[in-house]
């Protein structure tokens, strides 16, 4: 009787011990740079991961976008914000809405959160993969 109650408890337990697959270990993590400042980028599939390593193979600048989200996500210190892994992507070109550098999102958070909702550094250059 003990055993029908205790392992059932104990998978779950094991499930939970594991984490979450997609949390701050999975994916690749980089560092850019855009307008001399730097900040970190995860991102988790492997096409995201190929668009990255595409460009930082190439040594060009261009746009990384994705979706703001409050907080440093556990990989963007110093900075109170991070991108939204799941919707980061390379484009070849966005709107200007999105431009400017991590310091201006920094500064008015709330405006680029609420109004804004994404971040697109044009000429973000990849500095290299962190993990």
């Amino acid at each position: 009787m003990h055993t029908r109650v205790f392992l059932p408890l104990l998978l779950v337990a094991a499930t939970l011990a594991c984490g979450d697959p997609a949390g701050p270990g999975a994916g690749a993590l980089y560092l850019v740079e855009a307008s001399g400042e730097q900040f970190r980028v995860r991102v988790e599939t492997e096409a995201q991961i190929g668009a990255m390593e595409a460009r930082r193979r190439a040594g060009t600048t261009g746009v990384i976008l994705g979706t703001l989200k409050a907080g440093d996500g556990g990989f963007n210190q110093p900075w109170s914000w991070h991108l939204d892994p799941a919707s980061v992507v390379v484009p070849d070109a966005a709107i200007e809405l999105c431009d400017g550098r991590p310091s201006f999102v920094e500064a008015d958070l709330s405006y680029w959160i609420g109004t804004v909702k994404s971040f697109c550094p044009w000429g973000a250059r990849i500095v290299g993969r962190v993990r």
